[in-house]
């Protein structure tokens, strides 16, 4: 038996019970994501979402927090969610440096 909350739930049911739940405006206030502020529709939050995984993260800890608050796994799943963000969410590849003229 798994005690994950979220096995086996797809993200279109995950969507769907929190816009009922919630709706598009108080989820794009708490997670400040675009795809649920500027006229929000499911096919493409959802298309947004499979590709962005950060943002996939915050709907399912919105998720776990709205309907798993009290579920044994769900601490250790937030905490899991953040320490990935923490381990790869570093800083992104090097800017290259202004261009500068050669000096005479």
């Amino acid at each position: 038996m798994n005690n994950d909350p979220l096995h086996g739930v797809k993200l279109e049911d995950i969507l769907v019970q929190l816009e009922k739940k919630l709706g598009w405006a108080k989820m794009g206030e708490l997670l400040n994501i675009k795809c649920f502020i500027n006229n929000p529709r499911l096919k493409s939050s959802l298309t947004f979402l499979r590709k962005t995984e950060w943002a996939r993260k915050k709907v399912e800890i919105l998720y776990l927090k709205t309907f798993f608050k009290n579920h044994p796994a769900t601490k250790g799943l937030i905490l899991n969610f953040i320490e990935q963000k923490n381990n790869t969410g570093g800083p992104g590849p090097k800017k290259p440096e202004a261009f500068k003229w050669p000096k005479q």
